[in-house]
């Protein structure tokens, strides 16, 4: 993707954002947290002043594991990365930062029947972190300065990586819970939902948090810094009270690593496995088209129009072969037949699988026969029938005004959440599974 003009914006702005229960995760199936707080502030921001008929600019969120971030962003995966991210100056051959949004502090954290000043007054209690991390850098670092003094080593547990700090600070009340190292700002955050957590010490250094950019993406960069210069130090304030209403006080929270069966996600979770499986859909889409369409909220109209789990049109079901819509799985099956015959209708038109799946989503919503009339203008406008972002996306803004297009781009993000909570928590089986058979 070409560098970012901040006279001229792509309407399309890919950002790499950390999987975590403070940065971004989901809550009843829908992803929220203070980076994506921040962000879609950031996005209001690119969309100020954008005259009518301009198509609005999106950030399109790619959720990655937080050791992921930097590799992602040089790999060319997305142009913008966040997720608590400390600007480190060892890093900044290979990538740029934007100004701090907030100048925080690691501290040790305890339960509050610990009471301890220094890492001296800790003695032999361990400190839980995740590996790999920048909590266990800044320990290790401060370890090194220990043993140039000629102080015990610090007892660190490190944790598997993908691990996260916040389900430690939820269980300070056990007895012998171990200590961990968390910024402020993710001890504000969960200052509700883990009461037992209490900040022991800091340390001296200021950690400045940032967003990172390619290095040749000086208009990006220029971009971001307006908004934050802006936005000054309330920015993340807001994001943390937007935030802190999605977790609940018994510190629970609904990770993006974890869809569990108390989230509404987990409970229809069967049907759409079923449904996908008997459509060769992916049961992700059918439930990112689902938080969409009801919040996983059954509503059953009776008037004859959308209906349901999937908001299905009884017509339509009817001719997907559905003899009662208002039933919960047929009503899924409805939709999953519907979606297969768009893809397959697409396919054999020439349209890709990446663009099939914008416009799969767009024709969902409209309706087969208004996709189809929006790709001949397209056409007839001398831009690609078969293409979404930037063509047919751009004829659909100037057509039917925003509806449509937001609606593609909600269940877009909504899909790429439930894809990477998928796969992270994939991964975090495999790595349970490896280290219990390295025990046996």
């Amino acid at each position: 993707m070409p560098a970012f003009d901040p006279d001229n914006p792509p309407d399309r702005l890919r950002v790499l954002v950390a999987l975590g229960p403070s940065t971004y995760f989901l809550k009843d199936g829908a992803p929220h947290g203070i980076e994506l707080a921040m962000l879609s502030a950031y996005e209001r921001f690119l969309n100020t002043g954008r005259k009518k008929g301009q198509p609005l600019i999106r950030l399109q969120y790619i959720p990655v594991d937080a050791s992921e971030l930097l590799p992602a962003l040089m790999a060319g995966r997305g142009e913008l990365a966040a997720g608590l991210l400390p600007v480190s100056s060892g890093m900044t051959s290979l990538v740029q930062y934007s100004m701090p949004y907030r100048y925080d502090r690691y501290c040790v954290v305890g339960p509050r029947s610990v009471s301890a000043a220094t890492f001296a007054e800790l003695g032999e209690r361990r400190i839980s972190v995740p590996s790999a991390s920048y909590q266990q850098r800044w320990l290790n670092e401060q370890g090194q300065i220990r043993e140039a003094e000629g102080q015990p080593p610090l007892q660190i547990e490190a944790l598997p990586a993908g691990a996260a700090i916040e389900p430690l600070l939820v269980g300070m009340g056990q007895e012998e819970a171990p200590l961990t190292v968390a910024l402020q700002t993710q001890l504000e955050l969960w200052s509700k939902a883990a009461p037992a957590a209490k900040s022991l010490f800091c340390g001296e250094a200021n950690v400045a948090l940032g967003w990172a950019m390619a290095k040749d993406n000086s208009g990006l960069k220029e971009s971001v810094n307006r908004f934050l210069a802006a936005q000054g130090t309330g920015l993340l304030a807001r994001a943390i009270t937007q935030t802190r209403v999605y977790l609940k006080p018994d510190g629970r929270a609904r990770t993006a690593t974890e869809l569990t069966s108390s989230d509404k996600l987990g409970l229809f979770a069967p049907a759409f496995q079923l449904v996908a499986e008997a459509t060769n859909m992916d049961w992700l889409l059918l439930a990112a088209i689902a938080q969409k369409e009801s919040k996983f909220t059954p509503y059953i109209r009776t008037n004859g129009g959308p209906t349901g789990l999937m908001q299905v049109n009884p017509a339509t079901a009817r001719a997907m072969g559905i003899k009662d819509p208002h039933d919960n799985e047929q009503n899924i099956m409805a939709a999953g037949r519907y979606l297969a015959y768009l893809r397959k209708q697409l396919r054999s038109q020439g349209v890709s699988e990446a663009d099939s799946l914008y416009f799969m989503i767009g024709a969902y919503n409209a309706g087969e026969g208004r996709m189809q009339q929006l790709r001949r203008q397209a056409a007839a406008q001398g831009l690609d029938p078969n293409r979404w972002v930037g063509h047919v996306e751009k004829v659909a803004q100037n057509s039917v005004g925003g509806r449509m297009v937001d609606y593609v781009a909600s269940v877009n993000r909504i899909y790429l959440a439930y894809k990477a909570a998928e796969a992270s928590k994939a991964r975090r089986g495999a790595s349970a599974a490896s280290a219990a058979s390295a025990e046996k």
